[in-house]
């Protein structure tokens, strides 16, 4: 990521953390969270570590980033691969309560991906270094819906138009509140273009 493209990052992030929180009502839009994320489909496997958070700005607004190191397992023609993808997503979303237990979501996101490492092509013998870099936006449409007292379920839609690929994938999402403000975050969408399933699961604590 450039040093444009980091500042954009940072100074957005500034402003999440210094904007006045949302009043608690109904669903909770000021929260981190931390876990383990894995993608699988035709072209590439990996997985790693990811962080992100949200932060309400007003009743109606929040400000989401999210950062993730994944370590490549496979690429797409090549037998050995020693590659790293970072992935930035910074952006914005707006919220709005149908029902006492239903909030519509959308967040929109700008994303910035780099590849980075060494790959030995199928029928070569010697490493070529790889070392590519795309953006991007992401928009995603979910329901926050509270099943249960400490259960809440988000079923979503995600259109991705990353460098030269784009996609949509349907998943969901499931978060289990076990202690106060602590929550165990499953979320799991499935990208048909590529085969792709891209998993998350972690810990989130609510501000």
């Amino acid at each position: 990521m450039n040093n444009k493209r980091f500042v954009v990052v940072l100074m957005s992030a500034c402003l999440a953390l210094l904007a006045q929180p949302a009043a608690a009502k109904g669903f909770n839009y000021n929260y981190i969270e931390g876990g383990y994320r894995n993608i699988d489909g035709d072209s590439i496997e990996g997985d790693g570590g990811e962080v992100g958070f949200s932060f309400g700005a007003t009743d109606y607004i929040h400000i989401v980033g999210r950062y993730s190191h994944l370590s490549i397992d496979d690429l797409e023609d090549a037998s050995r691969v020693d590659v790293d993808l970072d992935e930035f997503k910074i952006g914005f979303g707006g919220n709005y309560t149908v029902m006492d237990k239903v909030d519509l979501v959308l967040d929109v996101l700008f994303v910035d991906e780099e590849l980075s490492g060494k790959v030995v092509k199928k029928n070569f013998v010697n490493k070529s270094r790889i070392d590519e870099s795309n953006t991007g936006y992401e928009a995603i449409f979910y329901a926050r819906v509270r099943a249960l007292k400490k259960l809440e379920m988000t079923p979503h839609i995600a259109y991705r138009d990353v460098g030269s690929d784009s996609d949509t994938g349907f998943g969901l999402g499931v978060v289990y509140k076990f202690y106060k403000k602590l929550s165990v975050r499953f979320r799991g969408t499935s990208f048909s273009d590529d085969n792709a399933t891209n998993l998350f699961v972690g810990i989130r604590a609510d501000l």
